[in-house]
Parts: C-alpha cells; structure tokens; sequence
C-alpha cells in the first residue's frame, strides 16, 4: 500500500502542473476516470500489475488508448508511475488529488448525521448557512444515524458542531449537578 505522504507528493506535482496550465478541473475528471478504472475492471488494473507483460507493452497501451483522451499533465503523471512501477497506486494519488483539487478550487466537503433523514429543503438550508459562514462552496453528504435521537452533528474541515438531543441534555445535567442548592437554615 502506498503511504500517503507518498500519494500527496505526487498529487501535488499534479495540482501544480494542471493549475499552471489551467486544466485542474480536467485533470481531476481525467484522473479519478483511470482510478475508477482500476477500482472496477480487474482486467484493465492487472494488465498494468502483472510482471510478465513488459513495461513497452504497457506504455504501447496508454500511447494509443490513453493519451488521446487525456491531457498531458495526467499522461505525464501515468508515465512517471509506469516507469517507477507504482502504477498499481493511482487510486491512492487520485482520492488525494481530489482532495487538493476541491480545497484549491475552495470547495469544502461537510457531512451532516441526523437521527431521521434530512429533505432536500433543509439540507439546502444547511449549505447555505455553511456557506454563509465559510465563505466556500461546501458539498453536503447526509448521513442518518438512529442513535442521535434529535439534532444534528456537522464535520466540516475538522471542526465539529454538534446540536444532538443526547449532548444538549448532558449539558444541562452538568449544569444541575454543578449548581449548588442552599438549604434552609
């Protein structure tokens, strides 16, 4: 498994080159298509694991299928890990450039857990106020869980706002017991 330190150096390579000549966008469609790829056709991701094919084979093959239908900055990045034998790491490299993508495109990924599922109004209420409050675009995954009880928990870049039933009344049980009663006399 590649390490992903390892994964974010070459996916920040990639950002560099496809900012600089402005095709971040297409690089990320562009490389998150071969992950798919490789996550799914088992074919398609042996040819390029297995030894006894040999490496001209391999760069015959992104020549004439791939590089047609790709810019040169993810063209560029496949040869690299052709030549490095870290092929087989792309899915790795790609969820980390989709990360670095959205983050220098100021897209901001947020996941909301609710007890009961969330309609479309309020989650769209709910982007809206993140957005407000951010100043970014943020994209909302829901998510339900029937253990809240009520409320919400929202993650969005780390932090976390959580509005459940279960910790607005642990609050308010730290509040009675920490109040002192006087007694009469």
């Amino acid at each position: 498994m590649i390490s992903t330190t390892l994964a974010r150096r070459y996916s920040r390579a990639l950002l560099d080159l496809s900012r600089r000549k402005g095709h971040l966008e297409r690089a990320q469609r562009e490389l998150s298509t071969i992950a798919d790829m490789m996550s799914r056709d088992p074919r398609f991701r042996r040819f390029f694991e297995t030894p006894n094919i040999t490496r001209l084979e391999k760069i015959t093959f992104l020549e004439e299928r791939c590089k047609p239908h790709l810019c040169g900055s993810v063209y560029g990045l496949l040869m690299v890990l052709l030549r490095r034998h870290r092929l087989d790491h792309v899915i790795a490299i790609s969820d980390e450039f989709v990360k670095l993508a959205e983050h220098a495109q100021g897209i901001r990924r947020a996941t909301v857990r609710t007890a009961l599922a969330m309609t479309d109004a309020q989650a769209d209420a709910l982007t809206k106020a993140l957005h407000a409050r951010t100043g970014l675009k943020v994209l909302l995954t829901r998510e339900v869980d029937a253990r809240l009880i009520g409320g919400a928990v929202v993650s969005l870049d780390h932090h976390v706002i959580d509005g459940t039933l279960a910790t607005e009344l642990w609050r308010i049980r730290r509040q009675l017991l920490s109040t002192r009663v006087q007694g009469r006399g």
